[in-house]
């Protein structure tokens, strides 16, 4: 509760003074509730990734990796909060926050929050197509890569199509449509975490949808 505290002092011969300057008192031994993550389960490249989420207004928020803190916060006058956290290396962490009020009062953990940190680029494509020459002008075209990546096909610089490697690695794409004449195209790959891998081998095709002249009997 609430209290207004005085103080009055009384000398050896019975005489009081008037009462001090009121001092207003607030006993609070009532924890804060746990904060709330509200960053989702995240697999991320950056290796200080922000964590947000809603706690006590006016608390301090400390995020933790297990018992190491990672990073600490005021929440705002709404209850919202961000943490930048200290940086992490490659794997796989499980984060709890606390919310301490001006009174010192230590809410218990939040609920977990997972996240992995990966800063590994994936292996580059394979183009498995081995035909390079074609009437067709919307070819297709296979290979491997890291399972779960997105896989972008290129000429050049133009993205040509993109396709999801399956839980084997292989992808097909088609590719948008391309007019007569030669091409080199290459792969990359970008997974979960938006690494993107190096460049494919060189694949060279030709787009020849020009019939051939009618033959001459000479006969």
């Amino acid at each position: 509760g609430s209290y207004s505290l005085t103080a009055s002092a009384t000398d050896s011969a019975s005489n009081t003074s008037s009462s001090s300057s009121e001092l207003l008192i607030t006993i609070d031994a009532t924890a804060p509730d746990a904060p709330s993550l509200t960053t989702l389960s995240i697999t991320t490249s950056d290796t200080t990734p922000t964590i947000t989420g809603s706690a006590e207004a006016g608390s301090t928020v400390k995020l933790y990796s297990g018992t190491t803190l990672l990073g600490s916060a005021t929440a705002d006058s709404d209850g919202d909060f961000s943490v930048t956290s200290s940086t992490l290396s490659e794997g796989s962490y499980s984060l709890t926050a606390t919310a301490t009020d001006a009174a010192g009062n230590t809410s218990s953990a939040s609920s977990a929050l997972s996240i992995t940190v990966d800063t590994t680029s994936p292996s580059a494509p394979s183009l498995t197509t081995t035909s390079t020459r074609t009437s067709d002008t919307t070819p297709f075209f296979t290979g491997s890569a890291e399972a779960g990546s997105t896989v972008k096909l290129y000429s050049g610089t133009t993205l040509l199509g993109f396709d999801t490697a399956d839980s084997d690695g292989s992808f097909s794409i088609t590719s948008s449509t391309l007019s007569e004449g030669s091409y080199s195209l290459t792969a990359s790959a970008t997974d979960s975490a938006s690494n993107t891998s190096s460049s494919s081998s060189e694949l060279l095709i030709t787009i020849d949808a020009t019939a051939p002249d009618a033959p001459s009997l000479t006969t």
